[in-house]
């Protein structure tokens, strides 16, 4: 019998772990090496996240997810900065729902209707002085198993 590690067996607790995937971060000349882990809420804040774009987003602990987050709504993802005020989000592939993915992700654009508050901790943890994420269409660019949408801010 081969030999599965941990990180990739089934949960028995009923709950489903993180895969771990490969990330490749673009390098240090062009991204500062500052990521933090997070939960990203898709839908339109006046809307009570319903609706397309970013309603919010929160720090999290990578692998720790609340029972509460079992909402097809809702995605962990890699935030990173870049120059001239631009947060990056890397989503994994695996961990979008179905219906996340042909929503926002399928046509490789993400579409945000109106803008998104970056919350007070992401903005400290990435060492920016942006408080909103701007609305627009967005680029989604495919890497290995991953998504990548680089967001505007003010």
């Amino acid at each position: 019998m081969a030999h599965v590690p941990s990180a990739v067996r089934p949960d028995s607790s009923g709950q489903t772990a993180a895969p771990i995937l490969p990330l490749i971060l673009p390098n240090k000349t062009n991204y500062p090496s500052k990521i933090l882990h997070c939960d990203v809420v898709f839908g339109s804040p006046s809307m009570n996240c319903n609706g397309t774009g970013i309603c919010k987003i929160n720090i999290t602990n990578f692998g720790q997810r609340s029972p509460a987050k079992k909402s097809c709504q809702l995605t962990f993802a890699i935030a990173s900065t870049a120059p001239n005020g631009i947060i990056s989000l890397y989503f994994f592939r695996e961990l979008l729902c179905i219906q996340l993915y042909r929503k926002h992700f399928r046509k490789g654009i993400m579409r945000m209707a109106e803008a998104c508050p970056i919350p007070t901790d992401l903005a400290k943890g990435l060492n920016i002085k942006s408080k909103t994420m701007l609305p627009g269409n967005y680029a989604v660019e495919e890497l290995d198993g991953y998504f990548r949408v680089d967001l505007d801010c003010a």
